[in-house]
């Protein structure tokens, strides 16, 4: 019986001390390495303007403004509703998806006459897992150059050089698919727009950044 209690008190100590060191010690040695290493990322990705949270680095905007680039269709709510995380759930033979799907084809097309019915990028017109990605493809983007530059009269060239220059390439060279940031590129766009034409950047961007 002695024994049995003393075995007892040292799986009571043990579990005691798991705890301590699994749950406590990990965890804020995890959040304090990412805090002092990676204060940003740790942070949310917040983006601030005038000390205001107006977006993060993880979770794509609703983006419908002909002015600027547009993100991947969203299931999430009425479109990148935190909330509401999730795909359409539709297999790709339901009838309302593949109609669904046809008008996005076509509302790209009719925004972008520029690109060819067989040369669109798949991620432009199809929802992401989530519903909420902020990554588009490097194609995606640049196929919405001509657009915003025949709207805001900025260079296709400088547009060209704006998606170029923010892209995320490969993490280690080996994990992930190379692409471009709405929220980042949408923010970068409105310096350029900022600077080319001030009329233009109140009126789009008035509130936003």
């Amino acid at each position: 019986m002695f024994i049995m209690v003393k075995e007892l008190i040292k799986m009571i100590k043990l579990t005691v001390l798991l705890y301590i060191v699994c749950s406590l010690g990990y965890t804020f040695l995890i959040w304090g390495i990412g805090k002092i290493a990676f204060p940003f990322q740790a942070g949310g990705s917040i983006v601030y303007k005038n000390s205001k949270p107006i977006g993060s680095m993880l979770i794509g905007e609703k983006f419908t403004s002909p002015y600027i680039f547009n993100g991947r269709p969203s299931y999430a709510g009425n479109g990148y509703n935190g909330t509401e995380s999730g795909a359409s759930n539709y297999a790709p033979t339901n009838g309302k998806y593949i109609n669904h799907e046809k008008k996005l084809i076509d509302k790209f097309l009719k925004e972008n006459p520029s690109v060819k019915k067989g040369e669109i990028p798949v991620d432009i017109v199809t929802g992401s897992g989530s519903g909420l990605g902020p990554y588009i493809s490097i194609a995606a983007a640049l196929d919405q150059v001509t657009r915003i530059s025949s709207l805001t009269g900025i260079s296709q060239a400088a547009l060209y050089r704006l998606v170029k220059r923010n892209i995320s390439y490969r993490q280690f060279g080996i994990f992930g698919t190379p692409g471009v940031n709405t929220v980042n590129l949408n923010l970068k766009l409105s310096l350029l727009i900022k600077k080319y034409n001030l009329k233009l950047y109140e009126r789009i961007f008035k509130g936003l950044v």
